[in-house]
């Protein structure tokens, strides 16, 4: 590697390389798809907020999704979910450790990420 390539030093004995000096492609001043995304942020925000809330204070609800995970009801675990609310689409993971949600945005456009994962 040349030295050009690999011109950083991490400080834990490894060569980096260096990001470009300018690495937007957009220009800085456009904050409009910065904020649609922000904006198209809120909405799942809040549903996860309310599906929190159900699972920290509903022990009968948290049970339900327990059993239903544990039992590999990933329908049930779906349709729990969506009962408080959830209108985003999401995918589940279950695993022995706990449940991992991950909301999709409904616009390509929208480009934001909302994973949240639980243990039991």
């Amino acid at each position: 590697m040349s030295f050009n390539t690999w011109n950083g030093y991490s400080g834990w004995g490894e060569w980096y390389p260096r990001l470009p000096m300018n690495p937007l492609e957009t220009d800085p001043k456009d904050i409009t798809k910065l904020m649609f995304s922000a904006k198209s942020f809120m909405s799942p925000t809040q549903e996860v907020y309310r599906l929190l809330q159900e699972i920290a204070s509903k022990t009968d609800f948290a049970r339900q999704l327990k059993r239903a995970a544990e039992l590999n009801q990933n329908q049930k675990v779906d349709q729990l979910i969506k009962s408080t609310g959830v209108q985003t689409d999401f995918e589940t993971r279950i695993t022995p450790d706990g449940i991992r949600i991950e909301f999709q945005p409904d616009s390509t456009d929208a480009c934001f990420d909302l994973t949240l994962s639980l243990c039991w």
